[in-house]
């Protein structure tokens, strides 16, 4: 689906229109970045899709310099002409984050890694993978940061949708029609626990910083070496 150019399109040109928690989730990623003084560092983006996120990252580190990972030519197709202003700043390499221990960097030094709205579509396994190799990848004392979406119980299904139709009117009307939708869209997405209980199992102390509905933002510091 994301190899298709108009699917990759499509998306693009409705992605500010879409819920008001990606936006506000988006500015909470922005402040962390900034609290962490990257000055001349390096940030990692996986899952850099069009290059949105990267764009405001960017704008918001004048001295950094970012390397977006994303698996759909598509897609990286327009994150090059989006990030094209920022020249040698940008570095985009395709891999398959399903694969991420074959992924090979540009040698920089890493201080945050963060992944926006990407990791609910890669198995679970795949997603503590992510997460163990980001803790190796960024320096002692750097950030993770992940933006995603989160799996709601079906024992609080309805609590769920109660809150969540007061920012999505077309949220689903029964659990099987969530499940539907996850399907549909190839999401798979996990648990808060269980993404807390994989940055705990890569030596990390992590928290839920944001939380909306099934949409968090966790953040874990790499010890200082």
């Amino acid at each position: 689906m994301w190899q298709e150019r108009d699917t990759a399109r499509r998306w693009d040109a409705g992605a500010s229109e879409g819920l008001a928690t990606r936006a506000e989730q988006q500015e909470i990623l922005l402040a962390l970045l900034r609290e962490a003084r990257i000055g001349d560092g390096a940030v990692l983006d996986l899952g850099v899709g069009s290059g949105l996120v990267g764009e405001a990252v960017l704008d918001a580190l004048p001295e950094a310099s970012l390397v977006g990972v994303d698996c759909s030519d598509a897609m990286l197709e327009l994150a090059r002409a989006r990030l094209d202003r920022f020249g040698a700043r940008v570095r985009l390499v395709r891999h398959d984050l399903a694969a991420i221990r074959t992924l090979a960097l540009p040698v920089a030094r890493y201080e945050v890694v963060f992944s926006v709205q990407t990791l609910h579509h890669l198995s679970d396994a795949e997603k503590e993978a992510a997460i163990a190799w980001s803790a190796r990848v960024v320096e002692p004392g750097g950030l993770i940061v992940v933006v995603d979406r989160v799996a709601v119980p079906w024992s609080l299904f309805r609590e769920w949708a109660a809150v969540w139709r007061g920012i999505d009117p077309a949220a689903p009307a029964t659990y099987a029609e969530y499940e539907e939708e996850l399907a549909s869209g190839g999401d798979r997405p996990a648990s808060v626990h269980d993404h807390l209980g994989w940055f705990a199992n890569a030596g990390l102390d992590p928290m839920c910083i944001h939380a909306y509905g099934h949409r968090v933002v966790l953040v874990a510091r790499t010890p200082d070496r």
